[in-house]
């Protein structure tokens, strides 16, 4: 058994290299092989990623062709597929943990037990509905470590080139399927989205996916998103 581990990243030079030094001590032991693919950093993403990965660079960052490409150029029978702003914990043995997940009866996908890198009520309680909503509503985003097996990721039709709502697209199809695991192994995400303004934030996402339900295209709401994003 082979495992994938695909990273889309852009302008990812702050926490790239800890994240792929932690998912090459993790691989130790197991057949793997670590993917970036890279939308046109400004920074010094690419390079720090070239210590570490196997590096894909498209003109354009849009997260879903990203994702997809990493995907055809990978051989694994599992693929991991991460952001580049997550952490890990190094000492938990978490290749495992998502083939053991991964072997149970209809289980089609799963994902990581979602924590924010920095304390308070807020993260807390938006890291425990992200939880909830992966294991019970059958949506895992990105953030979460989304793992299933190249077989289930056929498919569920794989990744579309969407700049936004990549994730849930092929979370709802790999739902079809079967049913998911969350593994206790964390993964931590960044608060960088939210730290400005956190309920506001908080909200205006599901300003977009309630628009996303309503029949908005991926690219108007990533247009959207963007322009909420640059202002201070």
């Amino acid at each position: 058994m082979r495992f994938s581990v695909i990273i889309p990243t852009l302008n990812e030079a702050a926490g790239i290299g800890k994240l792929l030094k932690t998912v090459t001590q993790l691989a130790v032991g197991y057949a793997s092989e670590l993917i970036v693919v890279d939308g046109g950093s400004q920074d010094d993403t690419v390079a720090i990623a070239q210590q570490y990965a196997t590096v894909y660079t498209l003109p354009q960052a849009n997260r879903g062709a990203q994702l997809a490409y990493g995907v055809t150029k990978s051989q694994g029978d599992i693929l991991w597929f991460l952001h580049g702003d997550s952490q890990l914990n190094k000492q938990q043995d978490i290749f495992a943990a998502i083939a053991t997940a991964l072997s149970q009866p209809r289980v089609s996908a799963g994902c990581l037990t979602l924590r924010f890198t920095v304390t308070g009520f807020f993260y807390r309680y938006l890291a425990t509905t992200s939880n909830w909503r992966a294991k019970y509503l059958g949506l895992i985003f990105g953030d979460q470590g989304l793992f299933t097996t190249r077989q289930n990721y056929l498919r569920a039709g794989g990744f579309l080139a969407e700049p936004l709502m990549e994730d849930w697209l092929l979370s709802r199809q790999l739902h079809h399927l079967g049913r998911f695991i969350l593994i206790k192994a964390p993964i931590y995400t960044s608060n960088r989205r939210f730290a400005a303004h956190p309920w506001q934030t908080h909200l205006a996402m599901h300003q977009l996916q309630l628009l996303f339900i309503l029949g908005k295209t991926p690219t108007d709401l990533a247009k959207r998103y963007n322009r909420r994003q640059s202002k201070p």
